[in-house]
């Protein structure tokens, strides 16, 4: 990488400043910046900092770093309708913030910040065009949203403080900052897999007309999918409404202030990351073929191919509910996700490792989803092993001692350590002996 790194800081030359450290003779520098790992490549402006993850090539580094130095120059820019219908032409992620005179610079100020974590990720820009607002219905200043070809996602929180919170909007952006249908690569493979249902794709780009249409159906299928989630997310938070509006009405009647009051401080938290999503993405079959192949058992020679992966659990499921292979069909990529999440799903998961890893990784995944069942039946467990031993200690007492009566040649506690019935299995010592 050393190669890479010193041509990129003579490209950049001039742009932004390069540098290194060696942290085996600053070892109080790196300790400092909490570097635990080699190498490590930061990003700096003034006091803030972000780590690049990226690929380590040359074409990699000098695209990260001008995009570093664009975001650092211009800042959050402003666009009207007309540019961000542009801007939607080459860019696949866009964050896109409202703002109104009522907007202050605090609100600005924690806007500016975000641009940095997304460096390489996504364009932000900001608008208080009233076209825009109109056409993603915006209704309340200031507003988030993130366009991912064309259909929008919006940032819940409306208070100003959620508004200004740093963490908790990047948190929000982090879950959203991919294409709807991504490639998955060696550099978002972690960030794709983890926490998360994964549709994947498994296509060649060799067959040109098949991998632009396959493509299509993926994100039609993620489309679908997504609005379909989305209706069922409303419908349940108004179901919880809906009672908690009958729970005051039912307190009203009664005169009761105590259920009142409980019936009005009753939160609605739901969110739609409270479950485990499904996402979407695409990998080249050709360039992973050795890793699909060993990992999977599929060859993309012989088709394309989907998978639905949950590597949490390292499993994954390659046929449809009719018994068929998954294939890139919207209908056959739905009605096999709706059967893989359902908690009464007899559609039956391949493991990707051995039996015994298997066990321990469904049962992690149990305890991560019942906590406190998986407690009370460790508990469970530990009475009945103590109580098991307990009764077999008693047992091996006897009536004469821990080792039972010793007297006679068969008595229930006689034992020996040689023989053929001995522990040792010895024989009946006239053997030969090495």
């Amino acid at each position: 990488m050393a190669a890479s790194w010193q041509q990129m800081a003579k490209d950049m030359k001039g742009v932004l400043n390069v540098g290194e450290v060696n942290c085996e003779t600053e070892r109080r520098l790196c300790k400092d910046a909490r570097v635990e790992s080699f190498p490590t490549i930061y990003f700096f402006r003034g006091g803030e900092r972000v780590e690049y993850n990226g690929l380590r090539g040359l074409g990699d580094l000098i695209s990260y770093a001008r995009k570093a130095v664009d975001v650092v120059g211009n800042g959050v820019q402003y666009v009207d309708a007309a540019a961000f219908k542009k801007m939607e032409e080459t860019e696949e992620v866009i964050f896109l913030y409202f703002f109104d005179k009522a907007t202050t610079s605090e609100d600005f100020a924690a806007l500016d910040r975000l641009t940095l974590s997304l460096v390489g990720r996504a364009k932000l820009v900001k608008t208080d065009s009233d076209a825009l607002a109109q056409r993603f219905k915006i209704s309340t200043w200031p507003r988030l949203l993130v366009s991912r070809d064309g259909k929008a996602s919006y940032y819940s929180a409306l208070a100003p403080k959620d508004m200004r919170d740093f963490r908790q909007v990047l948190s929000w952006m982090e879950s959203v900052w991919l294409p709807i249908v991504p490639e998955l690569t060696a550099a978002n493979a972690r960030e794709i897999l983890v926490g998360k249902y994964v549709v994947l794709g498994i296509l060649s780009r060799l067959r040109s007309d098949e991998f632009i249409q396959d493509k299509k159906e993926l994100k039609n299928a993620a489309l679908e999918w997504m609005d379909k989630q989305t209706k069922l997310f409303q419908l349940e938070r108004q179901e919880l409404r809906d009672a908690k509006e009958l729970r005051i009405e039912e307190a009203e009647d009664r005169n009761d202030q105590r259920a009142l009051r409980a019936a009005k401080n009753r939160q609605i938290t739901i969110r739609e990351s409270d479950k485990k999503q499904v996402v979407f993405a695409w990998v080249d079959g050709v360039f992973w073929d050795r890793w699909i192949r060993t990992t999977y058992g599929i060859d993309v020679k012989n088709g394309e191919r989907v998978i639905i992966i949950d590597e949490d659990n390292r499993r994954y499921w390659d046929t449809s509910p009719s018994g068929a292979y998954i294939m890139p069909s919207r209908t056959s990529i739905l009605e096999t996700i709706s059967q893989v999440i359902s908690p009464s799903s007899r559609l039956k998961a391949k493991s990707t490792v051995g039996i015994f890893e298997s066990m321990y990784f469904r049962t992690r995944s149990f305890f991560h989803k019942h906590p406190v069942l998986s407690i009370a039946l460790f508990f469970v467990a530990l009475i009945f092993a103590y109580l098991f031993m307990k009764g077999r200690h008693r047992r091996n007492r006897g009536p004469a001692g821990l080792l039972g009566a010793v007297t006679g040649s068969s008595g229930a506690g006689f034992f020996h350590l040689d023989g053929k019935e001995g522990l040792l299995g010895g024989g009946n010592g006239s053997g030969k002996v090495d």
